[in-house]
């Protein structure tokens, strides 16, 4: 092998490494830039909105009732759900393995257990129309006119 294949392989081998860090980069960037994460309800629900404190409080099993006295009966994502990871962060204000030991200690002292999953944000939505006192969240690209936003998460 001469000297200018042997730099051209070697050339077209970094090319193809930039490539693939390049579409690995935008796929990363893509994910990132979801649309945002709302809290949802039924549009029969006699809510119009909530604090993110009053989500929260819902969401970590400490309130066991909405503002309109139903029964709260909230939902969440997978675990594997980006969703899910940012509404830990941005809502709850804690990492998604901080929620999950969170909810192993309550379940353990007996205080409590962790909201019904859900797959996806189709899901979500399912579960919310279906129960009354539902709530449950989902990237605010989904939420569409069969359910009311009472919280978006910045």
């Amino acid at each position: 092998m001469n000297k200018v294949t042997k730099t051209y392989r070697q050339s077209s081998g970094n090319r193809n490494m930039f490539k693939i860090f390049a579409v690995g980069l935008t796929l990363f960037l893509v994910s990132q830039a979801s649309a945002g994460v709302v809290v949802i309800v039924s549009p029969g629900t006699g809510l119009d909105s909530l604090s993110q404190s009053q989500v929260k409080s819902i969401f970590l099993g400490k309130v066991k009732s909405l503002p309109s006295g139903e029964t709260a009966i909230p939902v969440n994502q997978t675990e594997s759900s980006a969703v899910y990871e940012s509404f830990n962060d941005k809502v709850l204000g804690k990492s998604s393995a901080k929620v999950l030991q969170y909810w192993a200690s309550r379940v353990f002292s007996g205080k409590g257990s962790p909201p019904e999953v859900v797959s996806d944000d189709q899901a979500v939505i399912d579960f919310v129309n279906s129960r009354k006192g539902a709530i449950g969240y989902v990237d605010s690209a989904s939420a569409g006119g069969s359910v009311k936003v009472i919280y978006t998460a910045d």
